[in-house]
């Protein structure tokens, strides 16, 4: 067994753990050792590692971050659009753009098309990523109802397929066919009995949008079934401050505030900057650790801004500028606003021992600049990226090696 180990860096867990060693064998990590603990014989460390065994690879993380790879609980694997046309729909996203964002762990979302892109499409998307890129889960569902499913029944699919994590349903939203209060307080019923049966989480996972609508359909629905709060997550709590008021009481209850980056006042008119969100629902009582942040990446096609301009096509993995923008503004410490990236999706979504650094748990581990930039990814202990670049280029794309290799 390969042992790698992450030697000095400021290390979070996310909590904060010092200037540490992270130390990898094989898939997991094995230790993370505090630097004054370690009294054998790292190099310039008076770190209680033993001598490190011939073959170890050791990498200089001085001065740099080291922390767990994010969780996005909320990623378009399979490419969102098709709302505008068979031209609007937006391919696959690669591998590698998921990886150079830091993330190790990411939730494959149906979303407008239910037909070119299918459930079954859907999950072989998030089968095919491990092979280079993170380890990927999906959500049945998308924006009509009843959806498409593959056994028949949305109870069955979360039952058999072990990849399923949840169901995600569109409410107050133009292009969707929405549940009523009778089907979505059934729906939480049978997510709850699922959630029993499989282990899993079996999360309802809403998608907020901003069409009018009774603001208190998720509270009924969630007291008529009885179902536990934590089996609700609202996502695009930011899209207005009609879907924060939604968000932040149902999150004040024990349910998980989901705020999105992509939407913000410079893309989308009345959207509610998402740092702004997360002090807005820290103030109106929802706790710290039921709020997440997920990208939506890969999920539109370009969209014409406030400003009258046309942006240009970009995947939008991205979610450390919005964790360094958290700790510039003040309203969370760094391995708080972290933890909104890695232990809480992980925590909703039912993952243990993702979004956290402790021994035994899978070595997905991301290597940050001071400045939150990503400099090295392991997922499963093996390097996916090194200096910020993918190390195995996603194949057939026109700039990979195995692409050019097949002409």
């Amino acid at each position: 067994m390969t042992l790698t180990i992450l030697h000095g860096g400021t290390t979070l867990t996310p909590e904060p753990a010092g200037t540490a060693d992270v130390v990898i064998g094989g898939r997991d990590i094995l230790a993370v050792v505090p630097m004054d603990e370690n009294r054998a014989g790292m190099p310039e460390s008076p770190v209680a590692l033993p001598t490190a065994p011939p073959g170890t690879v050791v990498h200089d993380c001085a001065g740099l971050i080291v922390a767990p790879g994010i969780v996005d609980g909320h990623l378009h694997i399979l490419g969102g659009g098709g709302g505008s046309g068979y031209h609007s729909r937006i391919p696959e996203l690669p591998a590698d753009a998921i990886v150079e964002a830091g993330t190790t762990t990411c939730v494959g979302m149906p979303g407008v098309d239910p037909i070119s892109k299918s459930p079954e499409a859907l999950l072989a998307r998030a089968y095919a990523l491990p092979a280079i890129g993170p380890r990927a889960w999906a959500m049945a569902g998308g924006f009509h109802w009843p959806p498409p499913t593959v056994t028949g029944a949305l109870v069955r699919d979360l039952y058999l397929l072990p990849h399923l994590l949840g169901v995600k349903v569109a409410l107050y939203e133009h292009k969707a066919t929405c549940p009523d209060l009778a089907e979505l307080t059934r729906l939480l019923r049978e997510l709850e009995w699922a959630a029993g049966a499989t282990g899993k989480a079996c999360l309802l996972h809403v998608h907020l949008g901003t069409a009018v609508g009774d603001p208190d359909l998720l509270v009924r629905a969630l007291d008529g079934s009885g179902a536990d709060p934590r089996r609700l997550q609202v996502t695009h709590a930011n899209y207005s401050p009609a879907t924060l008021d939604v968000a932040v009481r149902l999150g004040a209850a024990g349910s998980w505030v989901d705020v999105n980056p992509l939407i913000n006042p410079a893309r989308i008119t009345g959207a509610v900057a998402p740092t702004t969100a997360v002090a807005e629902s820290l103030a109106r009582g929802v706790p710290a650790d039921r709020i997440t942040l997920s990208s939506d990446g890969n999920a539109s096609v370009p969209r014409t801004l406030p400003d009258g301009s046309l942006e240009r096509f970009a995947y939008r993995t991205e979610l450390l500028p919005t964790v360094r923008s958290l700790t510039e503004e003040g309203i969370l410490d760094l391995p708080d606003a972290l933890a909104l990236v890695t232990r809480n999706p992980a925590a909703a979504l039912g993952l243990d021992g993702a979004g956290m650094l402790r021994p035994g748990v899978p070595a997905d581990v991301a290597v940050l600049d001071m400045d939150l930039r990503v400099r090295r990814v392991f997922r499963d202990g093996v390097e996916v990226v090194r200096d910020g670049r993918a190390t195995t280029p996603t194949p057939f794309r026109p700039e990979s090696p195995s692409a050019a290799g097949e002409r």
